[in-house]
């Protein structure tokens, strides 16, 4: 069968090895064998596609259409079952994060990740699974991660950032937020270019009550590249004061 387009073979088995014009067996795309009748007139009506049975070997060296046959026999096509979708559980999601923050509290950084990205598939529209991750990515000295972490964060819940909180909550001790603070200055003042490890700066002064600090540097990444989170933090920043940044 030099011009099939796809591994194909004429069975011995079926009854067709008798029929005396040329003729095509095959594998359906629905994983139906299927005769294919070339058209011969005046015998044979054209284009004719003739589903064929095809029995269980008898043993394992015996060939059917296209070949060997697979040991279960020829798959049989079934309707795929829709994709489910997935549950939101806003209760679950709030629970992971308390406990996510007990041990963030407690310095088990890694299983504290563990428990937020278990909030975040317990529910996507939550930005604070995405913060309290993003905090974690701080902690590590991944500023472009933490900044990637508030952007989910704000897609996932926009306006979130009005209500955010206040994030040194999370930390055991005042001090413990402060030295990741100067650990962020100071990896500014090395790579002042950083834009990310900027937003996440302003993102941290926000989130903890220093307002008019997160709008100084909201004020000068906005004349860049646009960036909705960073709109949203500035937005939010004139929101907590009119006086601010006119």
């Amino acid at each position: 069968m030099p011009t099939a387009s796809i591994p194909a073979a004429v069975s011995g088995s079926s009854g067709w090895r008798s029929y005396p014009f040329p003729y095509y067996q095959t594998i359906g795309p629905d994983g139906r064998p299927v005769t294919i009748l070339p058209p011969m007139p005046p015998l044979i009506m054209p284009a004719i596609l003739v589903p064929v049975a095809v029995p269980q070997p008898p043993n394992p060296g015996n060939f059917g259409l296209a070949g060997p046959l697979p040991r279960q026999g020829v798959p049989v096509a079934r309707p795929q079952a829709g994709v489910a979708k997935r549950k939101v559980d806003p209760a679950r999601a709030a629970q992971l994060v308390t406990f996510g923050d007990r041990l963030f509290r407690g310095g088990n950084t890694r299983k504290a990740e563990e428990r937020y990205e278990q909030a975040a598939r317990a529910n996507p529209n939550s930005a604070a699974p995405q913060v309290r991750l993003a905090q974690i990515a701080l902690v590590r000295g991944h500023y472009d991660e933490a900044a990637d972490y508030l952007r989910t964060a704000q897609a996932a819940e926009p306006g979130w950032i009005i209500n955010g909180g206040d994030i040194q909550s999370i930390y055991s001790e005042p001090a413990d937020f402060a030295k990741q603070i100067a650990r962020l200055e100071s990896h500014l003042q090395a790579t002042p270019g950083d834009r990310d490890a900027w937003l996440v700066l302003g993102a941290q002064w926000y989130l903890s009550g220093r307002t008019q600090k997160a709008a100084d540097i909201f004020v000068r990444l906005s004349d860049r590249q646009p960036d909705a989170t960073l709109e949203a933090f500035l937005e939010a920043s004139r929101s907590a004061d009119p006086l601010l940044v006119r």
